[in-house]
């Protein structure tokens, strides 16, 4: 019978994207994509509907778990302390274009899944990239077809826009603490103590921010702060670069590339989801690759397009925050 190189390559974009070895590159590109998936919000959506719904929990409210003698009534009121907030589902997708010389020049499996596999390395880099930039700004570019980010569910001001058709203004539940790190006299002399007051305002407990996610400057400014902190204990004294990255309270700090100057946020993984179209109970890989399509009838090409179908939604504003204009 004769190879068949459309079937491996089929086979072959199937087994990396469901295996999970797709997401792995994308994720390890982006900090917040990585701490997502390692912190278990990925989460199952159904796909059905305009909207995703999710309950946001509005106030913590005393008295609902009751003390009581044997004969004392136990109330049974429901508790309607949560608001259904609606977030837009998105799709994000990326053609991956092989044309006809190209698989004819490549008729041995060997060959054929070497350009599979280059073509899902340039993927997962462009993904990663163009996934950050969404994560962490406010949905409005492409005209309002990127995913929701943090620059939308923790804005600079707390009590102005809207967010499902809620306005923050009037509605607490929705803002989530927001405050300047700007520097009093010298660069970065306030970060410490802002992230302090913003750690202990994001903390019920034992539970708070599992990670401060920053831009490159203010990462190196922490990284300046860190330095005069340091004791040498092991011959780990040579490398001034520190083994191991920075922390806070216990807490990896880092940077990514696709962080608004000034902007360090401080998040929960208790509030955070990004609920994925299709996704099963256990299941980390969020993309789905779609094969094949001659998109392009006029042309000598064939297209696999991979696909990511959701939204980022928040449960609980309170325990998700951010520090602006840090300098």
């Amino acid at each position: 019978m004769a190879f068949n190189n459309i079937d491996v390559i089929n086979s072959t974009f199937q087994k990396v994207v469901r295996s999970g070895k797709f997401i792995d590159n994308v994720s390890k590109r982006t900090p917040f994509l990585a701490w997502l998936r390692k912190s278990g919000c990925f989460a199952y959506w159904d796909g059905s509907g305009k909207y995703i719904h999710e309950p946001v929990l509005k106030t913590l409210r005393t008295g609902k778990s009751q003390s009581m003698d044997p004969f004392d009534v136990l109330s049974i009121v429901p508790d309607e302390n949560t608001e259904n907030v609606p977030f837009n589902r998105k799709v994000v997708r990326h053609p991956i274009v092989l044309s006809h010389e190209q698989i004819e020049q490549n008729m041995n499996q060997e060959k054929i899944i070497d350009l599979v596999e280059q073509k899902i390395s340039e993927a997962h880099i462009y993904f990663a990239n163009d996934l950050d930039i969404m994560f962490f700004a406010d949905g409005t570019g492409s005209s309002g077809k990127d995913f929701l980010g943090l620059g939308a569910l923790i804005p600079d001001t707390q009590t102005s826009g809207t967010l499902g058709g809620f306005a923050r203004s009037t509605n607490a539940w929705l803002q989530s603490p927001s405050a300047s790190g700007a520097k009093t006299t010298q660069a970065f002399d306030n970060l410490r103590k802002k992230m302090s007051t913003m750690k202990n305002t994001l903390t019920y407990g034992t539970q708070g921010p599992t990670i401060y996610i920053t831009d490159q400057t203010t990462y190196e400014g922490y990284e300046d702060l860190s330095y005069g902190k340091w004791m040498p204990t092991s011959k780990e004294a040579y490398d001034l670069g520190f083994s191991g990255g920075l922390t806070f309270a216990g807490k990896p700090v880092v940077f990514g590339d696709n962080v608004t100057a000034g902007n360090m946020f401080a998040l929960n993984p208790e509030s955070l989801k990004l609920r994925v179209k299709g996704m099963k109970a256990g299941d980390k890989n969020p993309f789905e690759i779609s094969q094949k399509f001659d998109m392009a009838p006029r042309q000598f090409v064939n297209v696999w397009v991979l696909s990511l179908v959701g939204a980022l939604t928040c449960n609980y504003f309170r325990q998700i925050g951010k520090l602006h204009s840090c300098s």
